[in-house]
């Protein structure tokens, strides 16, 4: 499945326009009605042969409309929604849509944050970086409004399937056109896409370039393929001495006590205190899109619908591990880890989780296994291969426009990231039409 997907659109949820509006452009009576109602300030144009709104927030939009855009998706409005109410302290999440005769027919997420420019410079530049943030923060700190999600990793955009040919193109170029007059409202000089796979970037290249973006390589995803009919069998697939070693760490593992929960209430407080320990033991920080909210976790698992799920793990009666997951059709995508680092070490937990959540998959025919944008070092070794995915990104001040599609694209998270540099040479790339 990729992250851009098709389906057929439904009408909009109601929500008010703008006083200057011109409705006589509006496409339909039940969106003039909506002007009627002033609860909410949604900004609203025409762009091609569609309506364009940025929404305050995805509560704005039916939640049916927006899954009609993502069918299948298990990151999809309810998982937004509870990203909106777990109340970042970094970022602010918003929603763009395109609308063609009062249908809901392409929409995306988008967030806005204060970026820190330096975050993909190498480690031998931070110095000059930090001191910079210290004593001139205006020049390393600028404000960004981004397409996507600080919560996925890939860059979610739903098109109505009824869109084909030039029509997608144009929807992505009228999600665009949205963003740019928010920001332009807003005074955001910068915009971006975080996240768009390999398989996506084949057909929004050429629009995004035509309308001024360059791009730059970000962390790719890594995923294990499980095309086996036991687990078993993936144990037999991996090299010989990989292979003694993992029995050697499960063996370790022995006494731990497994549960596969949909509710976590009476142990939310462990599982911060286990999240927090995890966070402090990792080797590189990315700033802003390393914050979890800690009511994130609870309200992901209310509104996920029982897509979202966590594996914990006991030594002794005592939680010491758990592993925060969202499963859809054919792929789990593994979100968080938490662990007591103490007996993680002592009983290779990292190790007894993976295997914990392989054999779910292969039990339950899930055949990809999305493990994300950490640890690689591990991840590659375990038989991940990885998905490139892109940050598409525009200045769009007239004189430093030019010179930042120029210079940006020299830098990118993938240099940024140290494992990633220790890996080159090693690393196995899916095809982008994987």
């Amino acid at each position: 499945m990729t992250s851009i997907t098709q389906t057929a659109g439904s009408v909009a949820s109601a929500a008010r326009l703008l006083p200057a509006l011109d409705l006589s452009r509006s496409p339909g009576p039940r969106l003039a009605a909506m002007a009627q109602d002033r609860t909410t300030c949604i900004q609203e144009s025409t762009f091609l042969s569609f309506t364009v709104r940025h929404h305050a927030s995805i509560s704005e939009i039916d939640s049916a409309d927006w899954n009609h855009l993502f069918e299948e998706c298990a990151e999809d409005w309810g998982y937004f929604r509870a990203c909106e109410i777990a109340q970042s302290q970094h970022f602010t999440f918003s929603a763009v849509a395109a609308y063609r005769n009062g249908k809901l027919v392409a929409a995306a997420p988008v967030f806005r944050l204060d970026y820190r420019l330096d975050m993909t410079l190498p480690e031998r530049m931070k110095t000059i970086g930090n001191w910079l943030a210290k004593h001139a923060p205006r020049l390393t700190r600028i404000p960004v409004l981004g397409m996507g999600s600080p919560m996925t990793e890939e860059c979610p955009i739903g098109i109505a399937a009824e869109l084909v040919g030039d029509e997608r193109q144009q929807a992505v170029k009228a999600l665009i056109h949205a963003m740019e007059q928010h920001a332009a409202a807003e005074g955001i000089k910068i915009l971006a896409m975080k996240d768009v796979t390999d398989r996506d970037s084949q057909w929004v290249d050429a629009p995004l370039t035509k309308q001024g973006f360059a791009r730059m390589a970000s962390l790719p995803i890594a995923t294990l393929p499980l095309p086996y009919a036991s687990f078993d069998g993936y144990i037999q697939s991996l090299p010989s001495k990989k292979r003694t070693d993992i029995r050697r760490k499960l063996k370790n593992a022995q006494g731990i006590e497994t549960e596969l929960r949909d509710n976590i209430d009476d142990v939310y407080d462990e599982i911060l205190e286990l999240y927090r320990a995890t966070r402090a033991n990792r080797k590189a920080s990315y700033e802003a899109f390393d914050e979890v909210p800690e009511s994130y976790f609870r309200e992901v698992m209310r509104l996920s619908e029982g897509k979202a799920r966590v594996l914990l793990c006991r030594l002794g009666g005592r939680l010491v591990s758990f592993n925060f997951f969202i499963v859809e059709k054919d792929k789990l995508i593994g979100k968080f880890i938490g662990m007591d680092y103490d007996v993680a070490r002592d009983r290779n937990l990292y190790f007894f989780n993976w295997m914990e959540i392989t054999r779910y998959c292969i039990e339950n025919g899930i055949k990809n296994l999305q493990t994300g944008q950490t640890t690689y070092s591990v991840k590659v070794r375990l038989g991940c291969k990885l998905k490139r995915s892109w940050v598409y990104f525009k200045y769009t001040g007239a004189i430093l426009g030019p010179l930042v599609r120029r210079i940006a694209p020299r830098f990118s998270f993938e240099d940024a990231d140290p494992e990633l540099g220790s890996l080159a040479g090693k690393l196995d790339y899916l095809a982008p039409d994987a």
